[in-house]
Order: structure tokens, then sequence, then C-alpha cells
């Protein structure tokens, strides 16, 4: 093991990281970063990095532009900080609102901002507006947002229950009422088990179905990334978001659309909105808004949407939201900046040549390595998904072990990925990099594969399909024979009451007891109070999963497999091997 750096030691004495284990902090230490220039990074041991994911999405422009310094140290030198609460406002924030809704296309009627400091606060932003707009009609029943699985739009209480990435979600609470997911349109792996085109876009009408299943009138708005970003980076089928917004205007429902990584070029428009030719109501930005220079959000909103709720509230009634930080002068002048070097540069016409450069060269290098399963993207928007069975399209079975090595193994030769939902290795970089970087990013990459392989794929291949010999035919059958595929040397202190429901025709539950390096199954009546866990399946999946069709790591991130209570139970469960 590399022994921590002085920064990473003061860093794990002290700082809490976002979405990071703390006992890998404890062990490995944080990779600390020091310098930034153009598309490089520097670490504090001197290393010199490709930075291929921007930070997080965020250096749309590359690191340390001297046009954004100068505009900021400028506007700290005239006025640092003024709020906009209560009717206060201060130029930059108005010449930004300006400049945004002049980017859109006129026929959208994107025409009004508020601002925040950054993709959550933006979003929930948008989720409060929403539900106003139709408060102060009277429809307040209407407040259900539609979301989907795999989705990501936040970490606050709100936010985090329309994300649908289910770790993301886990341990914290009651969640925020009054949010559905209908499946993704990931069709690699396909959430409903089909082909696309052949499904007729069933993911899309599946919102149709729960819209007619709930009732238009409690359906305030349906929010979507143009691409799935932190689950896997899943572009869209065409006819996609077509169909999106037929079902909404035939039902009176807003569209949402959480541009926070899409915006400003990084799909190789300008917007999502226009690579795949969908109108919102509703725009959330962050991230490539400022280049992550300085922290910014802004929730745009469309005239008609404005205008109600502006019309419709009680004279003299403010609408109660907003932050501190909304509109902040100093982090406006940052975006300003920001914003001349993407249209200048035309940053977006440069990620949608060099992003299809990148992905043709790792589809045609990476074309012989048994674990590359696809290769996607739009614009700088790359994901690399890894799979134990190219053919079977299998996953790994300890989950997200095999991309998280490429991207230290990346780290080490030089180049920052991030390892992400689906087994996914992430590329997205900031976009004024060239075809020669692009060639360096698969060079790096194809090794850093090929080394993970040499050490994933034999374990991989002894925890296959299993033999016609082991495998079972129902479910019923696998909770009868569990017991003898137990295996008690693994069971040592384990202290453990599980439950398993069966979806669909017919149902089924069975108790499972791990106590004292022994195994007792019951078939329940009714549900037990002192099981720590409850998992529901429907029968096929279960027996996929016995059988290594499926593996556990892939039916839990598609919520093929879902898990109620001790979430530790969901760890243990493939510790001991039950299924």
């Amino acid at each position: 093991m590399t022994q921590m750096t002085d920064l990473a030691r003061r860093d794990a004495a002290h700082l809490i990281h976002p979405v990071t284990a703390p006992r890998e902090m404890d062990e490995l230490g944080a990779r600390v970063v020091v310098e930034g220039d153009g598309w490089m990074i520097t670490d504090d041991r001197g290393r010199r990095l490709i930075d291929g994911f921007a930070g997080l999405w965020c250096v749309n422009v590359g690191h340390g532009r001297p046009e954004i310094i100068d505009a900021v140290r400028e506007q700290m030198e005239t006025l640092e900080y003024f709020t906009t609460f209560h009717g206060q406002s201060h130029p930059k924030a108005i010449e930004l609102a300006e400049r945004l809704c002049a980017m859109f296309p006129p026929e959208y009627g994107l025409d009004r901002v508020m601002f925040s400091s950054g993709g959550s606060e933006a979003n929930e932003t948008n989720i409060k507006l929403v539900r106003l707009y139709w408060a102060v009609q009277g429809q307040d029943r209407r407040h259900v947002i539609v979301a989907r699985m795999h989705g990501y739009h936040g970490l606050t209480v709100a936010t985090m229950t329309a994300t649908g990435i289910m770790p993301m979600r886990w341990n914290f609470g009651p969640e925020a009422e009054g949010f559905e997911h209908i499946p993704a349109p990931y069709c690699y792996k396909c959430d409903l088990d089909l082909e696309y085109p052949t499904c007729g876009l069933a993911c899309a009408n599946a919102f149709e179905e729960l819209v007619e299943r709930q009732g238009p009138e409690t359906i305030a708005a349906f929010i979507a990334e143009p691409v799935i970003g932190a689950a896997g980076i899943i572009p869209p089928p065409d006819g996609y978001f077509a169909r999106i917004r037929e079902i909404c205007d035939r039902h009176g429902i807003l569209l949402v659309l959480d541009e926070v990584v899409t915006g400003f070029g990084r799909t190789g428009s300008m917007f999502g909105m226009e690579t795949y030719g969908v109108r919102p109501d509703l725009v959330t930005f962050a991230k490539g808004l400022s280049s992550g220079y300085l922290p910014l959000g802004a929730s745009v909103v469309a005239e008609h949407v404005w205008q109600t709720i502006a019309t419709q509230l009680p004279d003299q009634m403010p609408i109660s939201h907003g932050f501190t930080y909304s509109g902040h002068p100093t982090c406006c002048a940052a975006a300003l900046a920001n914003l001349d070097i993407i249209e200048r540069e035309d940053l977006a016409g440069n990620a949608a040549d060099v992003g299809g450069y990148l992905v043709e060269r790792l589809r045609e290098v990476l074309a012989d390595n048994e674990t590359v399963g696809d290769i996607r993207g739009v614009g700088l928007m790359i994901g690399i998904e890894l799979v134990a069975d190219r053919a079977t399209k299998r996953g790994f079975s300890r989950p997200h072990h095999a991309c998280t090595r490429v991207e230290h193994i990346a780290w080490e030769n030089g180049l920052y990925c991030r390892a992400m939902g689906m087994e996914t290795v992430g590329l997205a970089p900031p976009l004024d990099i060239d075809r020669a970087c692009a060639d360096e990013i698969v060079r790096i990459l194809k090794d850093a594969i090929d080394e993970m392989e040499a050490e994933v794929l034999p374990g991989e291949r002894a925890r296959g399909p299993k033999p016609e010999s082991e495998r079972v035919h129902s479910a019923a059958e696998l909770f009868t024979r569990m017991e003898e595929r137990f295996d008690p040397a693994l069971a040592a202190g384990v202290d453990l009451v599980m439950q398993f429901a069966l979806d669909g025709d017919g149902g089924g539950l069975w108790l499972v007891t791990v106590r004292d390096g022994s195994l007792r199954v019951e078939v329940l009546d009714a549900p037990r109070d002192d099981a720590s866990a409850t998992f529901h399946a429907t029968a096929a999946d279960y027996v996929k999963i016995a059988n290594g069709d499926l593996s556990g790591a892939d039916a839990f991130t598609t919520q093929r497999l879902r898990v109620d209570g001790d979430l530790g139970a969901a760890a243990k469960l493939g510790e001991l091997r039950l299924l």
C-alpha cells in the first residue's frame, strides 16, 4: 500500500468527503490535487494527469483561464457580495440572467432565472416552483414529481428522493413525499428486458401508464437529465424525449430538464435540449455554467409558468424561497467570463468533434477486451460499461470493483477517470481537449483495463453460471435447497434474520435465519416483525441470481432485487452466497 502524504494524513484527520466511504479514506487516504492547468492536473506527489472528468463534470473551459480569474478579481474589487433577496439586485446578476435567456431558442420562452449555489439547490428550486405553479391555481393535489430509475438530481432530501440511484438514498430516514419513478431508457441492460426499437419505447410509455393509473390531476411534473449521468452515462434512444414531451402535453404536465451536467457544450450542442430537440418548461443548470470556478446554479423558468405564479399569487405575497448566495455577484462575473470563452472558442463544436473521435478510437482499441460490454456517449460525455461476461452481459460478483480498479490504475498512469454506476468508467474531460489528448486517454485506459482483467477475470470465470446439476428452476426450489447450498464456514459470528418476498402473481414469502453457523428456512403466511431486512424480486429474477445468470450487483443496481430494512443484510447476503 502506498504511504499517505502529509496532506492526505491531515485530510483523513478532519475532512468529511461527499459520496465517499469513510473506511477507504482511513485506509488509503485522499488523492490530493494541488494544481490545474488547461486539461492537466498535478497531485501532491508531483504526478501530472489528464483531468478526464473535468473535476466533477465542471471545468468545461479547462483549468487556470486568466479571463475568468481577472473577471473575479475585478468584481471582488467592485462589489464582492450583495443579496438578491427582498427585491434587491446588482449588475452582474442582471447581466447573467439576460445572457442566459438570450442563449435559448426563442420559441421555448425560457425567460426567467433564479440563481443558487449549485445543482441540488437549483433542482430543489424547480421542484418547489412546479408545486407552487399548481398550488396557486387551486390544484394543490397536483404535487407528484415523476422521475426515472438511475436518474440523479441531487442529495438534499427532496432531490435525493427524486434521484433513482438507490444506494444514494439508503439510511437517511424518511424521504420526501410525492415522488414516483419509472424505468430509465437504459438500452444496454433494459430494465424491462426488451430490445430497442422493437420495444416501442416502453420505458417512456411507462410514464403515461403511471399518469393514467394515478390520475393526471395528481402529477405536477416529469424531471429528467437529457443524458443520465452519475448512473453510467446513458444517452436516450431516438424518439424518447419526443414521446415524453407528447405525454406531458397530453396531460398538462410540466417538463423539467436537469441540465446540470449536459449544459454549456458537454453534449456537443450548447444544451442537451438542443441535442435531443425537446422543449422544457423549466431547466436546471450548474457545473458548466461557471466551469466550477465558483459555485453557481440556475433555475430557468418558461414565461408561461412564471406568469401563472406571478399573477395568481395573492397581492404582496412573496415567493418564500431562495438562498443567501442566490445571484452572488462574484460567481455571476465568473460565469459571464466563462460563457464568453465557451462561445468564442466554439467548445460545443469541439466536444462534438473530439468526442466522436474519442468514442471511435475507444471502440477500435478496446474491441478485444473481454470485459468491455458497451461504449456509449454523446459529445464529451462517454461511458465504458464493464461486464464479467460480454456474451451474457453478466455483471461482476463484487459490485463496483472492476471500474474502481480501472480508475485507480489509470490515476497511477496519468489519467483521472471516474468509476460510476452500472460498473461504468466515465469520461467527461474539459471541452477544449484535442485529438492528441484523446489518443493519450485511450492509451492509458487500454493499459488500465488490461491490468484489471488480468487481476479480476480468473476469479469471475470461476463464479460464472452454475452447471446444470447445481441450477434451480423455481423460487420454491431455490429456498428448499438453500440449506444444502449453505456453507457454515462463511457464517461464523453471523446473526441474521431475512425475509424474501416474491413479487408478481401468486406471491410467496420465506424467512431465512442464519445463527450460530446454521441456517433455517421457513415458509411464511404473513410478514414477520423480527426480520432485519426484506428482499423483493420476481421468481424469475431470484432464479437468475441463484444460477449466476444475473449478478447480485446488477440486480440491486437495476432494482430487480430490492431491500427494505437493514442494508448490511444486503452485503451479508452476498458474503454468505445464499443467492
